[in-house]
């Protein structure tokens, strides 16, 4: 549950502008006895709606409090629970791990968390920034002897080829630096989940996703994969506002333990859409059901 800082500022704003206002009337009001009923009844109106705000202000006070009490309590419990909770959750689960904009250092851990709770990686693969390159993907077309037209057209390629199971297609891809895929099982083509890693400082996030990740996206989707974003919450850029608005998963702490019992429980599960972690751009802590 967040609490809105808004609301505070706003109240504590209407404060100050209610005494202003009283000064400000009792400054130029005379002495006319009409007018100096006008002021009491406006002095007494303020009083009222002070009142009425400080104790709006009491409540939520109470209620933050209890609100980050069970907070407290719940990252504690997972933090003295986590391996017993996730102990075997991904049994016989094929996940693949990808990351845009070149290797980034979350890819190990992502591996890490799916091998650890019984999880098997298809497969890694590293899309480089060369492939949105104009003149790149020409020479991969030529190389390849498909019809690029662009960065989507390149992607798509690399995930047909995936579903083939025909790695060695890609290396002209590699040659060129656009890719870098390691196989992690016998039959890359098995995989039912992607984690995606998005740790690019990019100033512009959705200019960046637009580029590159979002025809990532689009392609799993058609191809019944379940997709989760996943970052730290130190992150310099999130992208976890353009990964919701198409329609993937995101966890933005994975380096705590709620995030990686948040990870595992969507990889588990493969339906769940949401945000999950520490950001304000969180729905919840973590995945619960209702």
């Amino acid at each position: 549950m967040h609490i809105n800082m808004k609301y505070y500022i706003v109240s504590i704003g209407a404060i100050f502008l209610a005494l202003g206002i009283g000064i400000l009337v009792g400054f130029n009001l005379n002495n006319n006895e009409e007018m100096n009923k006008q002021q009491a009844a406006i002095i007494e109106q303020l009083d009222e709606e002070f009142n009425s705000i400080q104790e709006e202000n009491d409540t939520l006070s109470s209620d933050l409090k209890n609100t980050d009490k069970k907070y407290n309590a719940l990252v504690e419990y997972v933090n003295e629970n986590a391996d017993a909770l996730m102990s075997g959750s991904l049994s016989g689960k094929k996940v693949a791990v990808v990351s845009t904009y070149g290797r980034t250092e979350n890819v190990d851990k992502l591996k890490e968390i799916v091998n650890q709770y019984d999880g098997s990686v298809a497969f890694e693969l590293i899309l480089n920034k060369e492939i949105t390159d104009k003149e790149l993907i020409k020479q991969a077309a030529e190389k390849t002897g498909e019809k690029f037209k662009s960065t989507g057209d390149v992607v798509n390629y690399v995930f047909d080829i995936v579903k083939r199971g025909n790695a060695e297609s890609l290396a002209p891809l590699e040659e060129l630096k656009m890719i870098d895929l390691n196989s992690e099982s016998d039959d890359i083509s098995n995989f039912s989940s992607v984690v995606i890693s998005a740790a690019s400082e990019s100033s512009d996030p959705a200019k960046q996703f637009n580029e590159l990740d979002k025809f990532v996206v689009s392609k799993l989707k058609s191809e019944n994969k379940y997709v989760v974003e996943a970052q730290t919450k130190g992150a310099k850029t999130s992208y976890v506002e353009q990964y919701a608005k198409n329609k993937a998963a995101t966890v933005d702490n994975i380096d705590e333990k709620t995030g990686v019992l948040s990870l595992v429980a969507l990889i588990q599960d493969e339906n769940l859409v949401g945000n999950f972690g520490r950001l304000d751009t969180a729905s919840s802590l973590i995945p619960m059901e209702k």
